[in-house]
């Protein structure tokens, strides 16, 4: 009989570059499960929770998931499985971390003091029933009623998910590089050029070591001074 959905396993050989574990070392790894982000760039629960130094092995991990003293983004999580990807914020024992990519792009927190904010990028706008505008986020939030446009970053208040600011992909933006061979740096954006049918949109912009760099615009993610 043939196969008729995917596989629910994943053998560390074909792992992302997000989990930032060893290959060879064991066969299998944890699958998050389809969600919030792309099982492409996010990692599980239990992998954070390890990757953070709260526990050793899978089965310590969801001892801890069981106390329900773990939150991502506000929330109470005991599913092991759960993706957790960029700008997540993990909440341990009062104690914050935010998700982002380093210069690999694996998945890694950083400790965060604005625990109660996080930064959603515009992947889509849309109008909807009612004449209003929706607004989709890259972390699978919809936001109706606030005034943004693909690209730009909303800031919302977790965990209430409420819209409360927006940062601009504009001239002199500063953002966060989610992929290329810059991810993980920051660039100042200083020429947007627009795309066409047979182009995509290009950004001129100067790196943090100030180094001229040009990238795709799906690559930048705009984001506020001393933010990450």
């Amino acid at each position: 009989m043939a196969k008729k959905s995917g596989t629910k396993h994943m053998k560390r050989i074909a792992m992302p570059k997000s989990f930032g574990m060893p290959r060879k070392e064991l066969t299998w790894v944890i699958n998050p499960l389809p969600g919030r982000h792309s099982k492409f760039k996010s990692i599980s629960l239990v992998h954070a929770i390890i990757s953070l130094g709260f526990a050793k092995t899978a089965k310590e991990a969801k001892h801890i998931l069981n106390t329900r003293k773990v939150l991502i983004d506000g929330v109470p999580k005991t599913e092991e499985k759960d993706p957790v990807g960029f700008m997540d914020v993990i909440t341990v024992d009062k104690e914050s971390w935010r998700a982002v990519f380093d210069q690999k792009g694996r998945i890694v927190f950083k400790s965060t003091s604005k625990p109660s904010v996080k930064l959603c990028k515009v992947v889509n706008k849309m109008k909807i029933k009612g004449g209003k505008m929706q607004l989709t986020l890259h972390d699978g939030k919809n936001i109706i009623g606030f005034d943004a446009k693909p690209g730009d970053t909303v800031e919302v208040s977790i965990p209430e998910g409420k819209a409360i600011g927006k940062i601009a992909l504009q001239k002199n933006a500063l953002c966060f590089l989610i992929g290329g061979k810059k991810v993980g740096s920051l660039i100042k954006v200083s020429e947007i050029i627009d795309g066409s049918a047979t182009r995509k949109s290009e950004i001129h912009g100067e790196l943090e070591d100030g180094k001229p760099a040009i990238t795709l615009k799906e690559y930048l993610f705009p984001v506020k001074e001393g933010f990450i």
